[in-house]
């Protein structure tokens, strides 16, 4: 999952600083030699072949209809694609927006997705390229070329963002420094994503051979393993009588998560779903044969777990980060939890209830919603959620002690059925982040202050009370559960946390904020009328993805329903936006906070922004050097 950060860093972020400005980029990634001709020219797009047992998903469909149908409906699915007119959810039409200089044409012809870049002046800066692969269908689509000559793959520098439908920057969405140029990301495809977005994906198979994959996408294959024997004994049982295919033992050819210890279950999602370097040890022979591991195998005993501390780490995970194949920042607090989305295994495997207990992915997740489910595939495909596992239901299924709705009050002290008696809520809190938004954290713990304090995770108590002060949770945590008060600054105990972490956190805090303020339930335990100048403020950020997380909280006021940000236009543009609409209308209609919130969100009596301590506290905003690596 992580290349050596010479060449790139980990995860679906990681950079490759190659080039200097787009038009560059474009010149290398169409130029050189290519695009398939007659007499074999070589590929870049990876080719599908059925090998070591693989027989495909649609030799599932005829015997497991339903399922075959719940997961073609998946996200899953349609992780990668080959272009189609189903597939491809971009206008692939016209000319994308220009960034730094170079626009897109996109055309169609016989059968085939086009683009080609072109200057300011209307001139082509590169070659014609062709669509060889999307990847992404929920939140955004990445769009992979095959230019001529080149046997990588390179990426368009705009995706397409589904729920705004629109281009924006690859880079904008991703939580990294602001970039001097665009980045290339050629080579991207075999070093990284073929590992996770395909099923059974060897990147270099042989001299002069292209990647090969057993299906684009995360399949049926890649939960329950090659399924090819399994084909050959059904087909094979199906000759039988009915009285001797009775007597059968059951067929082991094929794997069911469900039927597995819930460590080797979830070892099956956690092969994508966790960080597992690939050093200069290991890679080798995965970019050769692929991996190893199989559903139903121990995982761990092929692929090393990189954990959130360095001494946590073996001995070749210690010698890789010393090597500077990976920063733990990229991937974890600084106590070790994982901050980051998509990695919502490394956070299981530290859970209590996953170590002492047998809590698995399968306990609150299905990769098929169950015969007669009433809810749709649309809706079941969002989390592939178990019915009724995203409340207290999820948590009740193992602590039936606090079922009766007095039981849970006792302990949660919070009313029924509000947010606050959500275990989720408090136990499973938004502290991770990617696709610019939070995500439940997978390391379920309860909450405490010193979290805050030490890691500078946001708590769950002040990721929904946004308007309290750390010092508030701590004493609230003291009296309710026994917890020491830890000892805390002048801030820490006159200053709202998220405040404190909008205006002088670092880059994630900042995401993570500029979420919660968009948050419904924290919007309702909090009030809104004191937010405007956090929002406006996190809406003109240094880092882009920090400002598009900014922008979408900011729509749930009526004023600005239609606010947007070009993120392709300079910075400087896009916070002007800000200032003529935002800045605006709260400094001319004034903010709302009620007496016992005023001093704690910087907020007079007047119902104006104390300007004094709100500079202040943003001039020490923490301008450390962050990525984080989805």
């Amino acid at each position: 999952m992580i290349a050596p950060r010479s060449t790139t860093s980990g995860g679906c972020a990681g950079w490759a600083r190659a080039l200097t400005v787009l038009a560059v980029a474009a010149l290398a990634l169409a130029s050189a030699a290519g695009l398939p001709q007659s007499g074999g020219a070589p590929r870049a797009a990876p080719e599908r072949v059925r090998e070591e047992g693989y027989a495909g998903s649609e030799s599932c469909r005829a015997c497991h209809a339903e399922n075959h149908a719940s997961w073609h409906a998946s996200y899953h699915r349609t992780m990668t694609q080959e272009p189609s007119e189903a597939a491809v959810l971009a206008r692939w039409e016209g000319v994308t927006p220009a960034l730094e200089g170079v626009a897109w044409r996109l055309t169609r012809a016989e059968g085939e997705f086009l683009a080609e870049p072109f200057g300011v002046d209307g001139r082509a800066v590169g070659a014609r390229m062709r669509l060889a692969l999307t990847t992404g269908s929920h939140h955004y689509q990445v769009y992979w070329l095959e230019a001529e000559g080149r046997s990588e793959l390179g990426q368009l520098p705009l995706v397409w963002h589904v729920a705004e439908s629109r281009w924006v920057p690859r880079h904008s969405l991703f939580l990294s420094p602001p970039p001097d140029t665009v980045f290339a990301e050629g080579g991207r495809w075999t070093r990284a994503c073929i590992q996770c977005h395909t099923t059974n994906g060897t990147p270099h198979p042989g001299e002069g051979q292209r990647a090969r994959v057993a299906d684009f996408g995360i399949s049926c294959e890649a939960c329950h393993g090659p399924g090819a024997a399994h084909v050959a004994e059904q087909a094979r049982r199906a000759e039988l009588a009915p009285d001797a295919r009775a007597a059968l033992a059951p067929d082991r050819t094929i794997v069911n998560p469900d039927d597995l210890p819930h460590e080797r279950a979830s070892q099956v999602c956690g092969q994508c779903h966790g960080i597992h370097p690939l050093t200069k040890d290991t890679r080798p022979a995965w970019e050769q044969q692929g991996f190893a591991y199989r559903p139903g195998d121990d995982l761990a005993a092929t692929r090393d777990l990189l954990r959130g501390t360095y001494a946590q780490n073996g001995e070749s995970l210690r010698a890789f980060l010393d090597r500077g194949g990976a920063e733990l920042a990229e991937f974890f607090w600084p106590d070790g939890q994982v901050r980051v989305s998509g990695r919502e295994y490394n956070g299981l495997v530290d859970s209590p209830c996953f170590q002492r207990g047998t809590l698995g992915c399968t306990s609150c997740h299905d990769l098929h919603p169950p015969a007669g489910d009433p809810a749709a595939l649309a809706s079941w495909a969002d989390d592939q959620l178990r019915p009724g596992m995203d409340g207290p239901r999820a948590c009740l299924q193992c602590h039936a002690e606090y079922a009766l709705p007095e039981a849970l009050t006792a302990h949660t002290r919070h009313a029924p059925r509000s947010s606050g008696s959500d275990c989720l809520n408090c136990h499973m809190p938004y502290t991770t982040y990617g696709l610019v938004k939070a995500i439940r954290s997978h390391t379920i713990t309860s909450p405490t202050a010193v979290e805050s304090l030490v890691a500078g995770r946001p708590n769950a108590c002040n990721l929904c009370h946004l308007d309290r002060t750390l010092l508030w949770t701590a004493e609230q945590l003291a009296e309710w559960h026994g917890q020491a008060v830890p000892d805390l600054g002048a801030d820490q105990r006159e200053i709202a946390a998220a405040v404190l972490w909008a205006l002088a956190g670092d880059a994630g805090q900042r995401a993570i904020v500029a979420w919660a303020l968009g948050w419904e339930p924290a919007r309702a335990a909090s009030g809104t009328g004191w937010m405007p100048p956090l929002v406006s403020t996190l809406a003109q950020d240094p880092y882009d993805a920090v400002r598009f997380v900014a922008t979408r909280t900011a729509r749930l006021d009526p004023r600005w329903t239609d606010f947007t940000l070009d993120f392709t236009r300079p910075v400087e543009e896009q916070r002007h936006a800000v200032r003529a609409s935002l800045v605006r209308d709260w400094q001319r209609d004034g903010l709302s906070a009620t007496p016992e919130q005023r001093r704690a969100v910087l907020i007079g009596e007047d119902g104006r922004v104390d300007a004094a301590r709100f500079q202040a506290l943003y001039g020490r905003v923490d301008r450390r050097v962050m990525r984080l690596s989805e």
